[in-house]
Order: structure tokens, then sequence, then C-alpha cells
């Protein structure tokens, strides 16, 4: 029943054209000064400020066993 209708569609030659640069986009990569800068930001830098705000702020608080008017300052500073 459903079948047969191949080609029925016409092809865009834009969409084409952009499916092929986007499955050979790693072919023509390059590390050029924005590509390594985006590189270090993403790989290093946002998961060392990720890792210190955590460590800076697991410590901090401590919600284990608390009853209600308890403070939840896991240190007394």
């Amino acid at each position: 029943m459903s079948g047969g209708h191949h080609g029925s569609l016409k092809t865009d030659p834009a969409v084409e054209n952009f499916n092929l640069w986007r499955e050979q986009h790693y072919l023509r990569f390059r590390w050029t000064p924005a590509n390594v800068k985006a590189a270090v930001l993403g790989m290093v830098v946002f998961p060392t400020v990720l890792y210190t705000a955590v460590n800076y702020t697991t410590s901090r608080w401590s919600w284990n066993a608390k009853l209600k008017g308890q403070p939840l300052a896991g240190k007394p500073e």
C-alpha cells in the first residue's frame, strides 16, 4: 500500500550541500586560535571552576538528620 513513492519529493540543493558539509566537517578541521580557546575553556577552565565551586560548598552545608530549627551549617565559622 505505502511504498513506490521514491523520488516524489524534490530535493533542495542547499539542504543537500549543507548535509554533505556537516558530514565531512571533521576532515577540514584545523587548530585555529578560536578552536584552541574553545577547547581550553570547555575542557580545562570550566571543569576546574565547577570542581572548585562544588568542593567549596560541599562541606559548607549538612542536611543529614537535621530537625526543624537546627542550623544547616556543616562547620561553624
